[in-house]
């Protein structure tokens, strides 16, 4: 069994970690144009953004308290 130079396997863990993180941010980016296309759409129900977004937000989460106390 041979050992692989600690620098080298850490320049292998780096080099994995950074081809993972622009896989991720291109799955963001293109999550977020995907939402913002649903948003803009009449055809997707509950993507059209309200003007109370704050509110409904709110509503849910006291919905959400009330069920636990219950």
């Amino acid at each position: 069994m041979s050992e692989q130079d600690p620098s080298e396997e850490a320049g292998k863990t780096v080099d994995d970690l950074e081809h993972q993180g622009d896989k991720l941010g291109e799955q963001i980016d293109e999550t977020k144009s995907d939402w913002e296309s649903k948003q803009e759409s009449t055809a997707v129900p509950g993507a059209v953004p309200s003007d109370d977004d704050d509110d409904s937000e709110e509503e849910g989460s006291e919905a959400d308290q009330s069920e636990d106390d219950g």
